[in-house]
């Protein structure tokens, strides 16, 4: 576990992190998520003491590794804090062969030759580079040299392993299976792992805990149904691409759901979302994906299934990967994403009017 307390950093006036609190679970992979620029990197030299920070205390497993205690101040060496780093570019010594690479650090704990043996051994099997331990770097591909520095990294034993976008180096092609044997490694040897990324889908992938940065600070930190599907913030709701509206609760319509005006729109919630929000200002999430797209107004028959129905115009339409991304106006701009084969099917372009509709439980409403 890493536990954080009120973590600062400023360079020259500007701070970048500020009162940060966090802790990490044990054993678990937590993607750090923010923008360029968000402190992401900042962060992980700190936690490896390779940055002092301006205040804050840090613990590994409980044990202090950068703080004060009463008048003692404590700051470990990075050594001493049994944490394995993987940069963003590799750092593999160019002039030593693979094999030579991962000895170098096992060299240091002063163990002897068979157990250095034994280990890089077993790194090397793990990562699948046995028949490249005379190999020099430049004779590797990216993800090849990624999984080294992995391998270099974790021979130590680290209680800890931090990753700064390591996979930013691995060639396109390559990048998808690298991401799985890296999640298939980091799992089989339970290790605390904090995986710095920017990308949403990588992490979703990824992680088991998502701790998005945003403002200096951890704006909120979960598994990743609860960052996808319940921001708390309009900072994280923005990040991972999520619907925003602003509202107010009016009143409560029925025993199951609480009205909510917005931009000339009454929508609907359920009441297990809060029924203390009645008669506050309010902001609403909602995912794209939650929201079903029509040419032609629904009709609801059945009152115990009561949805949201808006009519809207469609501004804009974008061809993703896998989805198409449209853009309906409805009074303000609202996101929602559907197969491509939907959209055919709709036979739906710009300038058309729809109806977009999306279940009372699908909103996030918070003051």
């Amino acid at each position: 576990m890493i536990k954080i307390e009120t973590l600062s950093k400023s360079f020259n006036e500007k701070k970048v992190l500020n009162n940060l609190n966090v802790e990490i679970q044990k054993n678990k992979i937590t993607a750090l998520l923010g923008p360029n620029g968000s402190g992401k990197t900042t962060l992980l030299n700190i936690i490896a003491g390779l940055l002092n920070p301006d205040q804050g205390n840090i613990y590994i497993n409980n044990l202090m590794v950068h703080g004060t205690i009463g008048t003692k101040k404590v700051n470990l060496k990075p050594f001493e804090r049994q944490i394995g780093y993987v940069f963003q570019t590799n750092a593999l010594f160019p002039h030593m062969k693979i094999q030579d690479n991962i000895t170098y650090g096992l060299k240091s704990l002063h163990l002897s030759k068979a157990e250095i043996k034994k280990r890089t051994n077993t790194m090397l099997k793990l990562v699948d580079l046995t028949e490249y331990a005379q190999a020099y770097p430049n004779q590797l591909s990216g993800g090849q040299q990624q999984r080294a520095a992995l391998a270099r990294s974790l021979a130590t034993e680290p209680q800890i392993i931090l990753l700064d976008e390591p996979v930013s180096a691995v060639d396109p092609q390559y990048k998808e299976t690298f991401r799985q044997e890296l999640k298939k490694y980091l799992q089989t040897l339970e290790i605390t792992t904090i995986y710095v990324t920017h990308n949403l889908n990588e992490a979703f992938m990824m992680a088991d805990n998502i701790a998005i940065l945003g403002n200096g600070h951890i704006e909120q930190i979960g598994n990743k149904k609860e960052i996808f599907d319940k921001p708390q913030s309009e900072y994280v709701a923005k990040f991972t691409g999520t619907n925003i509206l602003k509202g107010k609760a009016t009143k409560q319509q029925n025993k199951q759901h609480i009205q909510i005006e917005t931009n000339n729109n009454t929508l609907l919630t359920t009441t297990s979302t809060n029924t203390e929000l009645i008669g506050k200002n309010v902001t609403i999430t909602i995912k794209p994906e939650d929201i079903t797209l029509t040419t032609k107004k629904p009709t609801n028959t059945n009152n115990s299934n009561i949805t949201n129905t808006l009519q809207g115009t469609i501004t804009e339409i974008i061809q993703m990967h896998s989805t198409t991304q449209i853009t309906v106006d409805i009074g303000f701009p609202i996101k929602t994403k559907i197969t491509p084969t939907m959209i055919k099917k709709l036979e739906a372009t710009i300038g058309d009017t729809v109806y977009i509709t999306f279940n009372p439980s699908t909103l996030n409403i918070f003051t």
